[in-house]
């Protein structure tokens, strides 16, 4: 019955694991004190400035959200110094890739990536059936420029890249992006996933794409961000696109009503402005992923370099025994077999006082 309800390629579909809650664990192994640092959320909680105005904004609940979002929209304008009609809001960023795979592509169009980005990417592709393309990538799993241009065809429709990458740290040049842009079809878009660009800026020395930048010399470049990451919304789920005006407005004719809850908006206004809170999540995640880098090792093990809050640890051998190894001990980090990288764990920056826990956890299970 299933064969005649469900199109093919819905069946087909991997679906989204998400990192195991902390409680989740406690009960199922009957411990207390667990630490997550599986999902890449900011240690340091929420924007001060953020949780300040909340309370002020629940009284209006009863009313629907400003579904324009003029007043988080003109924030970043001014922030960013972009027209208003160059942004558009959505539930998450993830929410925007999807109604830009919508608005953008139909029939045979292609969405092309390389082979460890972000899951959401494949999902945003396959659930409205659009062709998908992943290319093979560096040793170091970064981006390789050109085995991405070499599998761009007449069909590509969207280049979709994030820098800092997700699950892998890695991250896109400014000769690569460029390389990559100049070798796009005039009917393709490149999308620069940038959800963790307020961590990269905390390693200036380090050559890597700026998308508003970019955005700013070529007329098909969309940029995506999200107030979940440094901003510490991820429960309230904001982002947004900085792209051409005429992607916005397709964006907005796709996008669901009100997709945006006011709480978001509010919180998100208040974070925008809270230059103090990521100057120190930028700051302690660099410190968080210098010690890891340093004092994490094992036989085999290889912690590869990061610009995110996050970073990937090669185990050299099966990952899913040392995850469970870990879960046991009251660390949730994140297993990568789903990325494809069955030999690797994704760790995200903990707090400063979880962290030579996480370390030592990590130390015994990789021995």
């Amino acid at each position: 019955m299933i064969d005649e309800l469900v199109p093919a390629h819905i069946r087909g579909l991997d679906v989204y694991q998400p990192g195991k809650p902390i409680e989740e664990l406690e009960r199922e192994l009957g411990i207390t004190g667990a630490i997550k640092v599986a999902s890449n959320e900011n240690p340091l909680g929420p924007s001060p400035r953020a949780l300040a105005v909340l309370p002020a904004a629940l009284a209006s609940l009863h009313l629907y959200p400003d579904a324009g979002g003029f007043a988080l929209r003109r924030a970043l304008a001014d922030k960013l110094d972009v027209k208003l009609d160059e942004l558009a809001l959505g539930n998450g960023s993830n929410d925007i890739l999807y109604q830009l795979v919508l608005a953008t592509c139909a029939g045979t169009d292609e969405v092309l990536t390389h082979k460890y980005a972000f899951l959401s990417y494949r999902l945003a592709a396959q659930i409205p059936g659009q062709p998908f393309v992943a290319v093979p990538t560096t040793a170091a799993y970064g981006c390789d420029a050109d085995a991405l241009i070499a599998a761009i065809t007449p069909r590509t429709k969207l280049v979709v890249l994030g820098t800092p990458n997700n699950p892998t740290g890695s991250i896109v040049s400014r000769a690569d992006a460029k390389k990559i842009l100049a070798a796009l079809p005039e009917r393709a878009l490149l999308v620069i996933d940038e959800a963790y660009v307020e961590y990269a800026a905390a390693w200036p020395e380090i050559d890597h794409v700026d998308g508003l930048a970019l955005f700013r010399s070529h007329p098909r470049v969309i940029v995506l961000r999200t107030f979940s990451k440094i901003y510490g919304l991820a429960g309230l789920r904001v982002g947004y696109a900085i792209a051409p005006r005429v992607v916005c407005d397709m964006l907005g004719r796709v996008g669901r009503t009100f997709h945006v809850g006011s709480l978001a908006h509010v919180g998100a206004v208040a974070a925008l402005a809270d230059d103090a809170h990521v100057a120190q999540s930028a700051a302690q995640a660099r410190a968080a992923i210098e010690k890891l880098r340093a004092e994490v090792h094992g036989p085999g093990v290889t912690v590869l370099p990061s610009l995110a809050n996050f970073v990937l640890i090669d185990c050299g051998r099966p990952s899913t025994p040392i995850y469970d190894k870990l879960l046991r001990a009251g660390v949730i980090v994140r297993p990568l077999a789903a990325w494809g990288l069955p030999s690797c764990l994704r760790v995200s920056v903990g707090r400063d006082q979880d962290m030579p826990r996480v370390i030592g956890a990590l130390n015994e299970c990789l021995a």
